[in-house]
């Protein structure tokens, strides 16, 4: 139990450091982004072009890897006529500080402020993949973006770590609960939740607790993918078919 609470980050944030140096290649046109955190920690993101772009989508993402990987991941929703500001978590990449769910929040309204530096909020998609999905409700929750996109969300993190340890006092142990329970209902903007009923990592049915919480009244839908693992669902034509029709409304 002890070894659980103190090793937790590592289960649940699998990063990989960058060195500042490193240099990126994609295909599409990019802008590096430093930007100061609170307490002192530094938060990095890329700006990707889309060749014809209608809006600017803020992408949170998964909770392993870093900007190497996600950056092709975020261009590949360039393909949806939005230029993609894609940002890593400190620890991750070329992001680094002290990691709490505090300041986990503080960076993602700090990059959500910058995102208006780009675009109009009506003109601004917030979506969080997986992990990322805890700060975009949030962000959503204390703002005003046009769209929210949640792909593979969890209802509440200790929803997740009872999943995998049934076996652990989870919510005594658990320092990044991520609450998205409890700030769902404050999101006033359009909402579509994509999900997998075969997503071993998030089961299906945090999803669906979560998308039960939207408050009356808000357009919002879940676009279920049947045989949808975690990390596979970009590859079903219902996905790519349901995300253009949304950020084309």
């Amino acid at each position: 139990m002890l070894l659980y609470y103190l090793l937790q980050e590592r289960f649940l944030f699998v990063a990989s450091p960058l060195q500042v140096k490193h240099t990126f290649e994609l295909a599409s046109d990019f802008e590096e982004i430093f930007l100061e955190g609170s307490e002192k920690g530094t938060i990095h993101a890329l700006l990707i072009k889309a060749k014809e772009s209608q809006g600017l989508i803020l992408y949170f993402h998964g909770n392993t890897g870093n900007m190497q990987r996600w950056a092709r991941v975020a261009e590949e929703l360039t393909t949806y006529d939005h230029d993609v500001l894609v940002v890593d978590y400190r620890g991750f990449g070329k992001s680094h500080g002290r990691r709490t769910q505090q300041t986990l929040y503080d960076d993602a309204q700090r990059i959500y402020e910058h995102a208006l530096n780009y675009c109009s909020e009506m003109e601004l998609v917030v979506y969080g993949r997986s992990l990322g999905s805890g700060l975009a409700v949030k962000v959503a929750s204390d703002n005003n973006p046009s769209k929210l996109v949640l792909e593979t969300p969890f209802s509440n993190m200790i929803d997740v770590a009872f999943y995998r340890y049934p076996f652990l006092p989870i919510r005594y142990l658990l320092r990044f609960p991520f609450r998205s329970d409890r700030f769902i209902g404050k999101v006033t903007c359009p909402i579509r939740i994509f999900h997998g009923t075969r997503d071993r990592m998030v089961p299906y049915k945090s999803g669906l607790k979560l998308y039960e919480l939207i408050a009356e009244g808000v357009d919002h839908n879940m676009v279920t993918l049947p045989r949808a693992r975690h990390s596979n669902l970009a590859d079903f034509p219902l996905f790519r078919e349901k995300m253009s029709e949304f950020l084309d409304s």
